[in-house]
């Protein structure tokens, strides 16, 4: 098999890290350019990666994790946020700095104002039922969660994603660490675990590729 495809293999959700192992600073920030890298609707990159790697904090975060021992064995860990509908109206300072990247001229705001509202007219009519402007941001960030955990895996680098959190105790522990914090600007929409494991991977459990595909041609 091709690298690529030896790192899906070796990829698994891992629950116990070898406490001993570090990530070195320079292959932490790879999988973290990975995730900066990573496509968004709109190239809205409605996303931010908080990176814990205090043995104290973890602490704190795995008591609002249910307990789950990778959080406070593995080497760093990562709370990914995503932008709440207050980031994205026609006047807000975030949706206005994102859409000016993609202007020919940054200063135009007839064009920032242009753009700004053909995202604000897919919000309003182009999502799926029930949806709304937080489900679609909370979902971008699934995206370079999966491109992180894929590049951890591609340099040996073991992960899990974790979705089963007590979401107020997080963002009380982000609110008592970070004083720029503010829940009114972000959620949490997943955490990632990254490190070294210490037990063997077990067997891949996945649907065959027949059983998930379909081609209309």
């Amino acid at each position: 098999m091709d690298k690529l495809s030896l790192a899906f293999e070796f990829r698994h959700a891992c629950k116990r890290f070898d406490e001993s192992k570090k990530i070195n600073h320079a292959d932490f920030e790879t999988i973290l350019e990975a995730g900066r890298l990573s496509p968004s609707s709109f190239g809205l990159e409605p996303w931010h990666f908080v990176v814990v790697d205090n043995a104290d904090i973890k602490a704190e975060l795995r008591a609002a994790c249910y307990d789950q021992e990778q959080v406070t064995s593995c080497s760093h860990f990562v709370i990914l946020l995503y932008r709440k509908a207050n980031n994205f109206t026609l006047q807000s300072p975030y949706l206005r700095q994102a859409v000016a990247r993609t202007v020919p001229d940054q200063n135009d705001e007839t064009a920032i104002d242009i753009a700004s509202q053909d995202f604000l007219n897919y919000i309003t009519h182009g999502l799926g039922e029930g949806l709304s402007t937080n489900h679609w941001s909370e979902m971008q960030g699934y995206i370079p969660a999966a491109n992180m955990m894929t590049t951890a895996a591609y340099h040996g680098i073991d992960s899990c994603a974790l979705g089963g959190f007590q979401y107020p105790k997080v963002l009380s522990i982000l609110e008592k660490h970070i004083p720029s914090f503010s829940s009114e600007v972000f959620g949490v929409g997943l955490c990632l675990a990254f490190g070294y494991r210490i037990d063997e991977q077990p067997p891949h459990i996945r649907w065959s590729l027949q059983d998930v595909t379909t081609y209309l041609s």
